[in-house]
């Protein structure tokens, strides 16, 4: 009989072993989770699997196998996971950054350009990403975030600088495109990075 478990811990089941991978999460999420829960990994006889392999594996009886240990998180959980890798992330994006400015300095103008929609690219993911963060953390702490406006400033900044840079690379305005990357998009990831993030950290000890 196939070991089924929930965060390691074995669960008692009578499951019809016809049953897929994907029917049995299916089982856990509306048996075992809570409202706020969900999978975010899957370890089969002792392996974690990558994103490919389950995909391959949800399909497949899951009397396949010996043992399957379904791993479950708040929204909350993973919002703090993913801030602990947020400096990082900040670190990596102030370097494109620098490297775009040193292209558009040297005057490698079309290069600069390539590197300038990455740096667009990876600021819409961090927007998005600290936004959810946000609402996670603010949703269990509402009281932390009354008079704490660092988070609210930060944001409309930020935004405010990813509105700039638009018409100035539309117009081909290195000299003003350069000056916000530099002056202000550096200046407010730096804030995130140390004030920000180790402000939402706190939270855990709320």
């Amino acid at each position: 009989m196939t070991m089924i478990s929930v965060n390691n811990q074995i669960i008692d089941h009578k499951i019809n072993d016809k049953k897929t991978v994907h029917e049995i999460m299916d089982y856990i999420l509306d048996n075992h989770a809570g409202s706020e829960e969900v999978v975010t990994s899957i370890t089969i006889n002792g392996k974690e699997l990558t994103p490919e392999e389950e995909n391959t594996c949800l399909d497949i009886e899951f009397s396949s196998f010996n043992h399957i240990n379904f791993k479950l998180q708040s929204s909350l959980e993973m919002a703090y996971m993913s801030l602990d890798s947020c400096s990082g992330y900040i670190d990596n994006v102030i370097a494109q950054i620098h490297t775009t400015l040193k292209l558009y300095n040297e005057n490698k103008i079309d290069q600069a350009n390539v590197n300038f929609s990455e740096v667009i690219e990876i600021m819409d993911l961090f927007i998005q990403l600290m936004a959810r963060i946000h609402k996670n953390i603010k949703r269990a702490h509402p009281s932390y975030f009354v008079d704490n406006k660092t988070l609210q400033s930060l944001e409309i900044h930020l935004l405010s600088i990813m509105k700039a840079l638009v018409p100035a690379k539309e117009k081909n305005d290195i000299i003003m495109l350069s000056d916000l990357l530099e002056y202000e998009l550096i200046d407010n990831l730096t804030q995130w990075k140390i004030k920000a993030i180790p402000e939402l950290k706190k939270t855990r000890e709320v």
